[in-house]
């Protein structure tokens, strides 16, 4: 646990774990509009060594977490980068299975399946990083 802190420190994202703690379940998606097939992919970690690394992700590619709302097994997440909308669900399949799905995109139509794949494959290799 000492490592995850001490990497956000080091990031300089230290404040985004502060932030994200105090964001509370109920909050309503603002980006429920996306339609799109998700970038999706389970990886063998469980759940709390996959958000940990997905903050550090967004966080290093300057992606800003806005809110998050529980759902069945897991949280959704909503980020933004400039005009970039990201929506991030993270469930928990077993205790060391995790399933992250992500859409990207800029208004109604205009995906962004690319951001949506880095996201997931930075995430997967900081994941294998983390000190636990």
């Amino acid at each position: 646990m000492m490592g995850f802190f001490l990497l956000f420190a080091l990031s300089g994202c230290a404040v985004a774990v502060g932030a994200l703690g105090t964001l509370g379940s109920g909050v309503a998606g603002g980006a429920e509009y996306f339609t799109s097939t998700p970038v999706a992919k389970t990886v063998s970690y469980d759940y709390d060594r996959v958000k940990k690394a997905l903050l550090v992700t967004l966080c290093k590619m300057v992606i800003d977490v806005e809110k998050v709302k529980k759902i069945e097994n897991g949280e959704k997440i909503f980020a933004t980068a400039d005009d970039l909308e990201v929506v991030i669900k993270l469930k928990k399949i077993t205790s060391k299975l995790t399933r992250i799905e992500i859409k990207a995109g800029e208004g109604m139509v205009k995906r962004d399946e690319a951001t949506a794949t880095e996201i997931v494959q930075r995430t997967t290799k900081a994941a294998a990083k983390l000190i636990t």
